[in-house]
């Protein structure tokens, strides 16, 4: 807590706690550490931070995201880790029982893990590491299931539940970046996962579509308030801004990453009829036409296979008729851009957030008295 407090500190000129903070390396000689102050043993605060400690203290995940965020060096050196899902594990089961923490631990967590996203090897990398049991997911029975897939789960619930609860613009915009950063590196999803994905952009699509009808006055002979216009046509732009991330990330993922992941592949397929409205959409016409001219070959490839078989293919048959596709497809029938991805950037006056924020950490779990009468908030 003194630490995370000195470096929040306002000094009339630089915070000498805060440089330090932010250029220390790692005591290895081999490390890179130029313009280092002073070094330790990264292993050893890595190996604290993969403890339950996360689970209880919000000043643990606070002093996280600030090394994460202002450190390099201790950035790259949990970004070579092989072993990363031992912190991620704790972080996700922090941000997936939400409700039992503050919505300020939650936050940092979120935005550590965009930040870690933005680095390919990372996104690429959680992917290959294979997880054997889950014992806090509580939806289902997860086995053989990458950290990659587990990040991905607890992102989509949590988007689920601020859509339901919450309903914070900014929640939702940090939680698809870090789908969008992770997208160009999709690959050996779980079917599970890939499962989950659809349905909740199904679900999202189809409350769009009907709130969309109600402003239309499509189906019904009652003329909503001005109130009741306002609020949906907010919401509206919100799931449209949703909705058109999504489709980003499964453009993005197709373009880049397609090849290695038949499984979200055959979950789009299944769920094809979900995109058809979008081909003469305004807002989502070009989004689409990746998706489907993909799904639009996958689709005749299969009834092909149907007719040389005379009856109707099996899910394996299915899977294999997409990976055969995949293999073979031309890149350049692709309407390739750019990488989907964002950058985390701390907010010019963001003392004015974390200062309160350490000091009420610390009215709170420092053991100290505090005459509560003679405590003054200074804005």
């Amino acid at each position: 807590m003194l630490v995370l407090l000195l470096t929040n500190l306002t000094f009339q000129s630089d915070n000498p706690y805060k440089q330090s903070l932010n250029t220390f390396g790692h005591k290895e000689p081999s490390s890179n550490v130029n313009n280092t102050c002073f070094v330790m043993d990264l292993d050893l605060l890595y190996r604290y931070f993969c403890k339950d400690t996360l689970q209880t203290s919000e000043q643990d995940t606070l002093l996280l995201y600030t090394l994460i965020q202002g450190n390099p060096n201790v950035k790259a050196f949990l970004l070579s880790r092989t072993d990363v899902e031992k912190m991620l594990m704790p972080m996700l089961h922090v941000v997936y029982e939400a409700e039992l923490h503050s919505t300020h631990q939650m936050y940092m967590i979120l935005i550590v893990l965009l930040i870690l996203t933005h680095d390919d090897h990372f996104s690429s990398f959680i992917h290959d590491q294979v997880i054997t049991g889950i014992s806090w997911y509580k939806e289902r029975s997860l086995s053989n299931i990458s950290t990659g897939g587990v990040l991905i789960l607890v992102i989509l619930k949590t988007i689920q539940t601020n859509m339901t609860k919450m309903r914070d613009k900014y929640l939702h915009t940090n939680c698809l970046a870090t789908l969008a950063n992770m997208s160009s590196k999709f690959h050996s999803f779980h079917p599970y996962v890939a499962e989950k994905v659809l349905n909740l952009f199904t679900t999202i699509v189809k409350k769009y579509t009907k709130m969309r009808n109600s402003l239309l006055g499509v189906g019904t002979e009652v003329t909503p308030s001005d109130s009741t216009v306002q609020y949906w046509e907010s919401e509206l732009e919100t799931l449209e801004d949703i909705i058109r991330m999504f489709l980003e990330i499964f453009n993005n993922s197709i373009c880049h990453s397609g090849r290695n992941n038949p499984v979200l592949l055959y979950e789009l397929l299944h769920k094809r009829d979900i995109f058809l409205p979008f081909q003469t959409h305004p807002a989502f016409s070009e989004l689409v036409i990746n998706i489907e001219s993909i799904l639009g070959h996958l689709t005749t490839k299969l009834e092909e296979k149907t007719e040389s078989q005379g009856a109707s293919v099996s899910v394996d048959c299915v899977m294999e008729v997409i990976e055969e596709v995949v293999r073979q497809w031309p890149q350049d029938k692709l309407q390739k851009g750019a990488q989907l991805k964002f950058e985390y950037v701390e907010e010019e006056k963001a003392d004015d957030f974390f200062l309160p924020y350490i000091w009420t950490l610390l009215f709170s779990n420092s053991n100290l008295y505090w005459d509560t009468s003679r405590i003054t908030l200074k804005v």
